[in-house]
């Protein structure tokens, strides 16, 4: 996919440039002025995901968004069975060659899980985290070796890629995900999903991503975390139950956790508001 492609509407498309850094074409947007803030989507987004946050903090922050590898208009990493770390590096290497050093790091579920691995594995040193109903915790031993796999083997298949590719270029299936993701949906966010899954390259690198996304080691290595972090779970939210922020806050000693009401997994494209004033709050404590 090349940015001709994108639908002339796309959030923040103005701002959109790619990069190509050691063998991944980058799909990459800047806006705002002011310290650097990274803001990395979850599984199966883009960085229309993160637009609206983006646009709220830009009177303040210089604001970086990226596709990460496989999604949107970013190529994917080489696969591999843990491929979490490695895409914390390339994506700290990205920032190396954009000669940025962010100095908050924003990640909406697996892309709080980037974050972290960012602060444990490589040179990078927000001052701060904020996690989005982060995807942190291994969802069960009996469960997540059957997912992986599962993903792993789809990602793999040509035919069951482009079929749901084709699926994709209905809305019904994809209003049915959002609204089971516990989300408020609107019009704009499910012509963006059905947008993106109707690309076969965007499917393969959900799939891929979900394939090597173990969290095991990551749960492990919580503790060592030495970046303040702020978690935000949803009481809505049906994919990473709010419990869970708790959960983790128990486990890092840095950290603080929040559970916003009658907000859903996608919270930060639903109510952006919402996540704008937690970040506030949290940059404020370490600017």
């Amino acid at each position: 996919m090349q940015l001709s492609d994108m639908p002339s509407d796309w959030p923040l498309r103005h701002a959109s440039q790619l990069i190509e850094r050691e063998g991944i074409r980058w799909h990459v947007q800047i806006i705002g002025s002011g310290p650097p803030v990274l803001l990395l989507h979850g599984t199966g987004a883009s960085t229309h995901s993160m637009a609206d946050l983006a646009m709220a903090l830009s009177d303040h922050y210089t604001c970086v968004l990226v596709d990460l590898p496989g999604h949107g208009l970013t190529t994917a990493l080489p696969e591999r069975e843990h491929l979490l770390p490695a895409m914390a590096m390339a994506v700290q290497s990205l920032c190396e060659s954009l000669q940025t050093e962010p100095r908050f790091i924003i990640g909406h579920s697996a892309g709080a899980a980037v974050a972290i691995r960012m602060c444990l594995d490589t040179r990078a040193s927000p001052a701060a985290l904020l996690s989005i109903n982060g995807a942190l915790l291994p969802f069960g031993a009996f469960i997540e070796p059957i997912m992986l796999k599962t993903a792993r083997f789809l990602s793999r298949s040509d035919s069951i890629t482009g079929f749901l590719a084709r699926r994709g270029t209905g809305t019904a299936d994809v209003r049915r995900a959002l609204r089971d993701t516990g989300a408020e949906i609107s019009e704009p966010m499910i012509a963006r999903y059905s947008f993106l899954i109707s690309q076969q390259s965007h499917i393969e690198g959900a799939l891929r991503m979900m394939g090597g996304w173990e969290l095991g080691q990551l749960a492990k290595d919580l503790p060592t975390l030495r970046t303040p972090i702020h978690l935000i779970g949803c009481d809505k939210d049906h994919i990473v139950p709010a419990l869970r922020a708790h959960r983790v806050k128990r486990l890092i000693p840095s950290a603080s956790a929040i559970t916003l009401h009658n907000a859903g997994h996608l919270v930060h494209e639903a109510a952006p508001e919402r996540v704008f004033a937690e970040f506030m709050r949290l940059s404020d404590r370490f600017n």
